[in-house]
């Protein structure tokens, strides 16, 4: 099975022809969990083989040229794969393999989905991507985030589902409005930077404008729909369970922070925090909140910081004791700090 997939890996790679059924069997094993390292082998490989090309090449042009050479030969199946390793063969070893594995993802999905059919991207806990859809927006996933995007966008409006937290750069476009749905607000926009945290499982959406214009759509505690615009440098808190809407702090550092593999907390709560440990490195921590409830945590962490390193700055921030119990992390507060009590 290895070899026959490799053998339309390749194929695909070098542009010649491949089946529907090939292109399915080739989704599926670019998809699947349990061959990630075989796709990963096949990837890195290609990049290590590929022409090198100008370090300054923009990644913006090779997918302007992808989108000219679907107008012309109206065939998503067939784009340049190794034009657009090229482009990639100076960036580091470790951002370049999930990236393009999730572009080729994309884009052999597209080969033989209707336009009314979704397709889902997931970032799953521990981990983060990077995805480029179809009008070329770029979208970022942090940790524990999913969206789903239809196979071809309508001509009136851009939709796309959000569960998680995602940056986009959107490609303007004032005829077809990009909208970001999530379980309590709708992001609208034309083109422009912002930062949707939109957790399913959290009473919070907020939003935060880097650049250009969002319009933010929801409902009030009255059932009325309403019309926010956000302006640049501005985020806004929507309380699902009141209905209301906050101006925020802006978190501009944590959003580049978490883009960059980097954790921050900014006087985080402590239910804050464990949130964010257990999304960043895919673990359970096990507490009493009542015991922690007035802790809260400023640090920013280096670029790829060990869980044991986050642990023991918590045990001595926080007066925290840990252990490990299999897959789950026991907290309680330090001894000393409960005879105080």
């Amino acid at each position: 099975m290895t070899e026959r997939i490799i053998n339309i890996a390749n194929r695909f790679l070098a542009e010649k022809e491949c089946s529907i059924q090939e292109l399915t069997e080739l989704k599926r094993w670019l998809s699947d969990p349990k061959t990630q390292t075989e796709v990963e082998g096949w990837l890195a490989q290609n990049w290590a083989t590929s022409a090198e090309v100008d370090s300054n090449t923009l990644i913006e042009t090779v997918f302007t040229q992808i989108q000219e050479y679907q107008k012309e030969h109206h065939m998503k199946s067939r784009f340049s794969v190794s034009r657009m390793l090229k482009v990639y063969q100076k960036i580091a070893a470790f951002l370049l393999i999930p990236i393009i594995g999730l572009g080729i993802l994309y884009w052999v999905s597209q080969a033989d989905q209707p336009a009314d059919q979704y397709t889902e991207t997931i970032a799953p806990r521990g981990q983060k991507s990077q995805i480029v859809l179809a009008d070329g927006t770029k979208v970022w996933l942090n940790s524990d985030t999913k969206i789903r995007y239809p196979g071809n966008f309508s001509k009136n409006q851009r939709d796309i589902y959000l569960d998680g937290e995602a940056f986009f750069e959107v490609s303007k476009n004032e005829r077809q409005p990009f909208v970001v749905h999530t379980s309590g607000v709708n992001v609208k926009v034309l083109g422009t930077k912002f930062n949707v945290k939109a957790y399913s499982d959290e009473n919070q959406i907020e939003t935060s404008l880097f650049e250009g214009k969002v319009n933010l759509l929801m409902t009030n505690s009255s059932d009325e729909t309403i019309e926010k615009e956000v302006k640049p440098g501005q985020s806004f808190v929507y309380l699902k369970t009141d209905r209301q809407l906050v101006l925020n702090r802006f978190p501009q550092d944590e959003i580049n922070g978490w883009k960059k593999n980097q954790l921050l907390f900014k006087d985080d709560t402590f239910g804050k925090l464990v949130r964010k440990i257990e999304r960043w490195y895919n673990v359970e921590l096990v507490y009493d909140e009542k015991l922690f409830n007035d802790r809260r945590l400023t640090v920013e962490l280096f670029e790829g910081e060990r869980l044991e390193r986050l642990m023991d700055i918590l045990s001595l921030a926080l007066l925290v004791d840990y252990k490990y119990d299999k897959e789950k992390i026991i907290l309680t507060p330090k001894q000393k700090n409960m005879q105080k009590k």
